[in-house]
């Protein structure tokens, strides 16, 4: 038992966090699927089934809006990664490490969505979508840019919010030490000899943190962690529509304008041949 304690310690933190993230998140799921099943005709809908309606058709509006109709069926693997990140950030104010602080964590979903641009470019360009390395040899180490893109904005931001409340946390702990008469019971704290915080409950405690750090949690946490999550769905969903056709834009606008032009002709036209009709018309 002393050694699986030992060996506990050891452990990642994050990898305590994508634990809970995926329980927290198949626990939904499964929850939402038994609600709707057991929902009966003409029943209102509950509070919980109504976020989920509206989360549902959010994210599948922003699929649809960035890679087209056809492409309904990533709105599961967009709500998850969207799901993924958030619910992490959100556990992250119970204590527990945001798993994107990990590198490795932000990596390997850069990595997935790499190989994704490869996917949608080889289905639908087939080979031409090696011809712009051909016309700009850059490409080829620029075709790299994505993974740094993802991995680093997602790492970096929430790395960064998670350093500045460590050390708020130790800035504290070390004042409210020094205002008991205890200056060194933050080292004891941060060292191994974890009990100390017991030892020293006014420290341990740390109401000055329980007062002041709440606010910053909400926006490290909370607020960053919603806008992260966008960011990084809507950058995977672009990257694999520039990769499908090149400049995402739609086919029938140049049709539309050639149209609009018809109309404007013709409306010039025919007021060319009503203006002798009105003049002469105003001679008389």
């Amino acid at each position: 038992m002393g050694q699986f304690l030992e060996s506990w310690k050891d452990i990642t933190p994050q990898l305590l966090s994508i634990l809970l993230t995926t329980i927290i998140i198949c626990t939904l799921c499964i929850v939402y699927n038994v609600k709707i099943r057991n929902l009966k005709d003409g029943e209102e809908l509950c509070g919980f089934l109504v976020l989920t309606e509206t989360f549902v058709g959010m994210m599948e509006n922003m699929v649809v809006t960035t890679m087209g109709k056809k492409f309904k069926h990533l709105t599961p693997y967009a709500m998850y990664i969207f799901l993924y990140i958030l619910v992490s950030s959100i556990i992250a104010l119970l204590g527990f490490e945001p798993l994107s602080s990990s590198y490795t964590v932000t990596l390997s979903m850069a990595i997935v969505s790499f190989f994704g641009i490869y996917y949608y470019g080889l289905k639908y360009q087939k080979l031409l979508f090696f011809m712009k390395f051909a016309y700009n040899p850059i490409e080829l180490l620029t075709q790299f840019v994505p993974i740094l893109s993802l991995s680093f904005r997602l790492f970096g931001n929430i790395l960064a919010g998670a350093t500045i409340l460590g050390l708020l946390y130790g800035a504290l702990i070390n004042a409210q030490g020094a205002i008991f008469g205890f200056k060194s019971v933050s080292s004891q704290i941060w060292s191994e000899d974890f009990l100390a915080q017991y030892r020293y409950w006014w420290s341990g405690f740390n109401f000055l943190s329980v007062i002041m750090l709440p606010w910053l949690h909400l926006y490290f946490d909370l607020f960053d962690g919603v806008i992260q999550s966008i960011v990084f769905t809507m950058l995977t969903l672009s990257y694999w529509a520039n990769a499908k056709d090149g400049e995402h834009e739609p086919a029938s606008e140049p049709v539309e304008r050639d149209n609009v032009k018809k109309i404007k002709m013709k409306k010039v036209k025919v007021d060319l041949k009503t203006k002798p009709i009105v003049s002469a018309e105003v001679a008389q």
